[in-house]
């Protein structure tokens, strides 16, 4: 699990696969010398390796990868149609902005088909999404400080997942 949302020759990245995660399918159906030579060449690259089912792989890609993408395009999205000033996008644009929309510059061409193969799982992440910002945004007509505080505070526990599980 690695990658920019960049494609091609010019955007290869010395040590990308590093410490990352190589998430490997139906071994009972690969021919053993193959999947050894395979597992040899992650291991050159300091990959960590995982095994897992491929309904498991779909439904857990869907929400800490897929999601993220379709979330990014469609904040890339909404602020394209309500600021019209192409010049406050760019002035007004911070790093939290740059990161958050940072997966909307991948190809549409690579995300489509993904989306469309994964569909299942994808829209069951989007139905907890839009639940979700449904009660925030609701959260926000109330004037509910303390559901807002308590949202994010609990969200926040993301960062020690993230910073701490290998």
């Amino acid at each position: 699990m690695a990658g920019t949302e960049f494609s091609g020759p010019e955007a290869a990245i010395l040590n990308l696969f590093d410490e990352k995660v190589n998430i490997i399918c139906e071994t009972d159906k690969s021919d053993w010398k193959v999947l050894d030579k395979a597992i040899s060449i992650f291991k050159i690259l300091n990959m960590r390796i995982k095994m897992m089912n491929p309904v498991e792989h779909d439904r857990h890609i869907a929400y800490v990868s897929h999601l993220s993408h379709v979330s990014s395009f469609m904040l890339g999205k909404t602020v394209l149609e309500i600021e019209k000033n192409e010049q406050h996008i760019f002035d007004m644009a911070s790093t939290g902005f740059a990161s958050t929309v940072r997966l909307a510059k991948s190809a549409s061409s690579t995300w489509t088909p993904i989306f469309l193969k994964n569909k299942v799982n994808v829209l069951r992440a989007l139905e907890e999404y839009i639940k979700n910002l449904s009660e925030f945004k609701n959260l926000l007509e109330t004037e509910n400080e303390n559901g807002l505080n308590e949202t994010m505070n609990h969200t926040n526990y993301i960062k020690t997942i993230l910073n701490g599980i290998k």
